[in-house]
């Protein structure tokens, strides 16, 4: 394990008074300042009561680093791992994994029983505790659930092929026995074994060969920052939304949170609003590339034109006209969207027609 250079309190300090279900919310990061400090921020609003665990995975940026040991220091629920390596092993997500380790150590060395895990560019819409009620249902009901998800997925996933919706059921993962996000109940987790692998397809493959599955939470609390800025290699692609707002999305009112739970699914779209700024929906969690525009093109057969295109999610702007939308931070950039991406598929048309033509 990296050593522990910033630690607010040790874990057993300012824990809640129940006896059971205690939660540790473990925040892993590596750069994006302005995302990272926004889902810590997020978590310590939704669930004040709770212990959070910050590991900061080797972030090369010095201010960032010093932020979370300023917000730790003030926070007795709030531990703050520093790590001082980040393996580009995986080239996606670096040493993701081993933060991710050395977190679950931690947990479990002291004695929580779920880990709710988020990463740095998420933010936690709500929480209360018939998150966990809920939770502890789903698990004692699927023994070979380690892993619900709590996040909230964009509704391109209906017909992508990844979940599993049985009428009545939850949605569960069709291709992973163990993913990378949401609620894990550790003293399953120590009893049957689980570990991380170095790569998300691994683990999950291999859990789901063995039986395990991702079960949906049917209240999601996360959300992924729509088109976010990325880091790949090491090198961060794209730039941070910057924060006009107290989060960069809308927290979910009392109300909202009393209408997701009378219904038994949510899309990312129907709640996640972006604060003070505007991006297209349905969304994306990656920026704008080959499959958001074969998603359109599907949509389009589905359901039509019109219902099918992308607008302008807006509803987080304090002037909801659209002469604001044209001034406003646009996520994916104006550029890429109408410049680039149409040049790129242009190009591949042609490509394929070329090769035909030569072939013919």
């Amino acid at each position: 394990m990296a050593d522990t250079t910033e630690s607010a309190t040790s874990a057993d300090e300012g824990r809640s008074p129940r006896a059971g279900n205690r939660v540790i919310h473990v925040v892993v990061g590596h750069g994006l300042r302005t995302y990272f400090l926004n889902t810590v921020r997020s978590v310590r609003t939704s669930a004040p009561g709770d212990q959070i665990l910050v590991v900061d995975n080797a972030s090369p940026d010095h201010q960032l680093r010093k932020d979370l040991a300023r917000i730790a220091r003030g926070d007795p629920k709030m531990n703050l791992l520093l790590r001082d390596s980040n393996s580009l092993v995986n080239g996606k997500v670096g040493g993701l994994y081993d933060a991710y380790r050395d977190a679950f150590d931690i947990a479990l060395k002291d004695g929580f029983d779920y880990v709710h895990l988020v990463q740095g560019d998420m933010q936690v819409l709500w929480w209360d505790d018939d998150v966990l009620a809920r939770a502890a249902e789903i698990f004692a009901a699927n023994p070979l659930c380690v892993n619900i998800c709590t996040c909230l997925l964009p509704n391109d996933r209906a017909f992508d092929g990844g979940l599993d919706q049985e009428t009545g059921e939850t949605p569960r993962f069709r291709n992973f026995g163990l993913s990378d996000l949401g609620l894990y109940d550790l003293d399953r987790w120590r009893q049957l074994g689980m570990h991380f692998d170095n790569d998300e397809l691994e683990h999950g493959a291999r859990y789901l060969s063995q039986g395990f599955s991702v079960i949906c939470h049917p209240w999601p609390t996360d959300a992924q920052i729509p088109w976010p800025a990325v880091v790949r290699n090491g090198v961060q692609q794209g730039q941070e939304v910057t924060l006009t707002r107290p989060f960069l999305l809308k927290p979910i009112t009392k109300s909202g949170i009393e209408q997701l739970k009378a219904r038994n699914w949510t899309w990312m779209e129907d709640v996640c609003i972006p604060w003070g700024w505007t991006c297209l929906t349905p969304m994306w969690t990656t920026d704008v590339n080959a499959d958001y525009v074969a998603n359109r093109r599907n949509e389009v057969a589905r359901r039509g034109l019109r219902n099918s295109l992308p607008r302008w999610e807006r509803r987080g702007l304090d002037d909801n006209s659209w002469r604001l939308v044209l001034v406003s931070q646009h996520r994916p950039s104006l550029w890429r969207l109408l410049v680039v991406v149409p040049a790129r598929e242009i190009m591949k048309r042609l490509k394929g027609k070329v090769r035909t033509s030569s072939n013919g």
